[in-house]
C-alpha cells in the first residue's frame, strides 16, 4: 500500500515537472506568473528581430515588466471585475471563439458550392404542398402524404405543369409551376440543393422547406457568362393589360428602336422613354450585374451582343425591351466574393451544418453517451407540455460529456421557452439541446485545447486591463492637469526654446479701412480672450459679415500675412471680400510664454513623465522576478 501511495506521488510530481519543462514560468510579476509561451507568443508577435539578438531581447524583457506592471496594477485596482471589463472580454471572446466552434472543411466546402452555384443557371419548375413551421404533426404527416402522391404520379409520366396547376399551393401553379431561369442564391438553401442536385430532366425527391413540401422538376443547368454592364429601354405590359394596351406598348417600343436606327442617342430616349423609371434616372444604365439579377430573357440577349451594340425589341414577363451592351467583365474570384458568400451563408440553414458536423466529432472526442431509457421517459411523462414537464422530470441523466452529466431538469429548462422546437418534434428539440451543450463545453475548453487561442484572449485581457489603467494614471491625468502642465513646462522651458521666432496673436480681415481702424482701435488694450467676442459682436450679424479672424502660433512661413506684417517678408494675401488686414498679438522672440502654446508636445512629454514615476511606483509596490535562464531559451527549443 505504501509503495503503491509513494508510486503515484512520484507519478504527479513528474507529471508537474514535465508540465513545466514544457512551458516553464519566464517571470513573475506581483505572484502572477508568466509562461515561456505567453512571452513567445508577445515577442513573436511584436518584434521583427531575430532572437540572437541579445540586446533587442533583453530591451523587449524590460518592456514586457512594465506591461505587466501595469495589468497587475488594474487587477489590483479592481478593474477585471468591473461589468464594463466583463462584458467587453467577453465580446471579444465570442468574436474569437467563433471559428472554432464550426467545422472550418464544411465552411470552406459550402463557400466553394455557392461559389460555384452562383456561376450556374438552372432552369425549374416546382410544385408545393404548403406546412407552416409550427403546424401540428398530424397536419405535417397529410401534406406529407399528399407530395408523396403527387412525386409518385410525376415519376410514373404524367405531366409536370399539368400536376402543378391542378395541385400546387404556390402562385406558379398558373404557370404550371414554372419558376423560369436563375443562377444560385435566388432560393433557400434546401430548394437550392434540390435544382442543383436533380438531374436535368428529372424529377426531385419530396423535400421540405420553411414552406412546405416541394418537388422540383429541372429543365437545364448550364454556366452563366459572367458579368455585365448595360443600358435599357422598357416599355412595361401588365399581366392584365388589354389586347389594346399590349399593341399600344409594341407598337411603342418599335417606333423607338427605329429611331434609335436613324440615328438618335439611346442614352436620351432611355431617360426620356422608358418605363424603368430607377434605370431612365441613370441614363438608363445599370451597374455591373452578376448573371441571374435581372429575366433571362434580357441575359441571353445581352450576352449575343458586342460592347457598343444594341439589341431589337424582345418580350420577357415585364414587357417589351430594348438593351445596349455596355461592359463585359469575367466572374471575379473566390475569395473576392468570400465575404459576401458567407453572409448569405449566415442567413439560412448552411450556418448550422459546420457546427452540427463538428459537434458530431467533439461527441466522439469526448466519449459522448446518451441514456436512451432516460431520454424515452421523459418524452413519455412531458409530451409537449413543458411547463407541466418541469414538475415531472427528475435529474435522471440522459447524456455524458467527458463524464460530466446533463440530465431531465436541464433539458426541460432548455424546452421552457422555446415552444418553436419542441411544439412540432421534440427529438429535433432534443438534438438542439444536445448541440448547444457539446459546443458550449466545447467553448469552455478552447484555451486548453488551443494555446494560440488562450495568447491571444490573455493579449485581449492585458490589453483592455493597460488601456483602463493607464487612462486612469497617465493619459487622462495629464490631459487635465493644468497645473501640472504648467509646473512641468515652467521647469522644462529650455526643452521648448525656437530657433526662430514666432508671433502669437489674431490676424484680423476686414471689409475695408474704416472698419479696420475702428476695431484696431477697439481692442488695442483688449484682452485676448475677449477680442474674438467684441469683434463678431460688434460688426457682424446673421447676414452681414464685415470681419473675419484668425487666431494661433505662427512660425515664419506658415502664413503669409503674418511673414508680411510680422516678418517684413514677401507680400500680403486678403481674403476676397476684405482687403484690409491687421495683426494684434506679440511676437516671441526665444520660446512659447505658456504650455498652451505648445499644448501638445508639453502634454505627450508630461505623460511619459508621469509614466516613467508611475513605472518607479510600481516596481516598488510589486515583486518583480525574472528567470534569465528561461530567457536564453526563448524561441531556440
Amino acid at each position: 500500500m505504501k509503495k503503491t501511495v509513494l508510486f503515484l506521488f512520484f507519478s504527479v510530481c513528474l507529471s508537474i515537472c514535465t508540465a513545466q519543462i514544457k512551458d516553464p514560468i519566464i517571470m513573475d510579476i506581483g505572484g502572477n506568473a508568466v509562461t515561456k509561451s505567453e512571452f513567445e507568443y508577445i515577442w513573436n508577435k511584436n518584434s521583427a528581430n531575430a532572437v540572437s539578438d541579445q540586446k533587442s531581447l533583453d530591451e523587449y524583457v524590460d518592456l514586457f515588466v512594465n506591461f505587466k506592471l501595469k495589468v497587475a496594477e488594474a487587477k489590483a485596482q479592481g478593474i477585471d471585475t468591473t461589468k464594463a471589463f466583463i462584458n467587453e472580454l467577453s465580446g471579444y471572446r465570442r468574436q474569437l471563439a467563433a471559428p472554432y466552434l464550426t467545422d472550418k472543411d464544411v465552411e470552406e466546402a459550402l463557400v466553394k458550392e455557392a461559389y460555384e452555384r452562383i456561376k450556374t443557371y438552372v432552369e425549374t419548375s416546382h410544385i408545393l404542398v404548403s406546412v407552416r413551421p409550427d403546424d401540428c404533426p398530424e397536419d405535417t404527416l397529410k401534406a406529407w402524404q399528399k407530395i408523396s402522391k403527387i412525386y409518385q404520379r410525376a415519376i410514373q409520366g404524367e405531366d409536370f405543369a399539368k400536376l402543378a396547376k391542378e395541385n400546387s399551393e404556390d402562385g406558379s401553379k398558373n404557370n404550371g409551376g414554372y419558376l423560369g431561369c436563375t443562377t444560385g442564391g435566388h432560393f433557400v438553401y434546401e430548394f437550392e440543393n434540390a435544382a442543383f442536385n436533380t438531374p436535368v430532366g428529372e424529377i426531385s425527391k419530396p423535400f421540405r422547406t420553411q414552406f412546405g413540401y416541394h418537388v422540383v422538376k429541372v429543365h437545364s443547368r448550364y454556366p452563366a457568362n459572367g458579368l455585365y454592364r448595360s443600358g435599357h429601354i422598357l416599355k412595361i405590359v401588365s399581366p392584365t393589360a388589354t389586347e389594346e394596351e399590349k399593341a399600344a406598348a409594341k407598337d411603342s417600343i418599335f417606333k423607338i428602336y427605329n429611331a434609335l436606327k436613324n440615328g438618335e442617342d439611346f442614352r436620351l430616349y432611355a431617360t426620356k422613354h422608358s418605363d424603368d423609371k430607377n434605370a431612365a434616372s441613370h441614363n438608363g444604365e445599370y451597374g455591373f450585374l452578376f448573371c441571374g439579377s435581372l429575366p433571362i430573357e434580357y441575359e441571353k440577349t445581352i450576352f449575343k451582343l458586342k460592347v457598343g451594340e444594341y439589341s431589337e425589341p424582345f418580350q420577357s414577363k415585364y414587357g417589351w425591351h430594348i438593351v445596349k451592351a455596355l461592359e463585359f467583365k469575367p466572374y471575379p474570384e473566390m475569395d473576392a466574393l468570400r465575404e459576401n458568400i458567407n453572409t448569405n451563408i449566415a442567413r439560412d440553414k448552411r450556418s448550422e451544418l459546420g457546427k452540427r458536423t463538428l459537434v458530431e466529432k467533439l461527441k466522439k472526442e469526448y466519449n459522448y453517451t446518451c441514456n436512451k431509457e432516460s431520454i424515452e421517459a421523459f418524452f413519455e411523462s412531458s409530451g409537449y407540455t413543458i411547463v407541466l414537464a418541469e414538475k415531472s422530470v427528475s435529474d435522471s441523466p440522459l447524456f455524458t460529456l467527458n463524464g460530466v452529466t446533463f440530465t431531465q431538469k436541464q433539458f426541460a429548462a432548455f424546452l421552457k421557452n422555446r415552444k418553436n422546437l419542441y411544439s412540432s418534434n421534440l427529438n429535433d428539440a432534443f438534438d438542439s439541446f444536445v448541440q448547444q451543450e457539446v459546443l458550449s463545453y466545447e467553448d469552455s475548453q478552447l484555451e486548453k485545447k488551443y494555446p494560440e487561442f488562450g495568447h491571444l484572449m490573455q493579449e485581449y485581457s492585458d490589453g483592455i486591463l493597460l488601456f483602463d489603467v493607464s487612462n486612469r494614471e497617465v493619459w487622462e491625468k495629464a490631459s487635465i492637469d493644468t497645473v501640472g502642465l504648467e509646473s512641468y513646462f515652467n521647469a522644462n522651458k529650455a526643452k521648448y526654446a525656437w530657433d526662430k521666432p514666432h508671433y502669437k496673436g489674431f490676424i484680423i480681415h476686414c471689409a475695408d479701412a474704416q472698419v479696420a481702424k475702428k476695431a484696431k482701435k477697439m481692442i488695442k488694450k483688449m484682452p485676448a480672450d475677449s477680442i474674438a467676442v467684441v469683434l463678431k459682436r460688434t460688426f457682424n450679424t446673421d447676414s452681414t459679415t464685415l470681419v473675419k479672424m484668425e487666431r494661433g502660433l505662427y512660425a515664419q512661413g506658415n502664413n503669409a500675412n503674418v511673414d508680411f506684417l510680422v516678418f517684413k517678408q514677401g507680400k500680403l494675401e486678403p481674403k476676397e471680400g476684405f482687403p484690409e488686414i491687421f495683426i494684434q498679438g506679440k511676437k516671441l522672440k526665444k520660446g512659447p510664454e505658456s504650455y498652451t502654446d505648445v499644448r501638445g508636445l508639453v502634454i505627450s512629454d508630461y505623460q511619459n513623465y508621469l509614466e516613467q514615476k508611475w513605472i518607479e511606483k510600481l516596481k516598488g509596490k510589486f515583486q518583480v522576478n525574472v528567470y534569465k535562464d528561461v530567457v536564453n531559451t526563448v524561441n531556440k527549443n
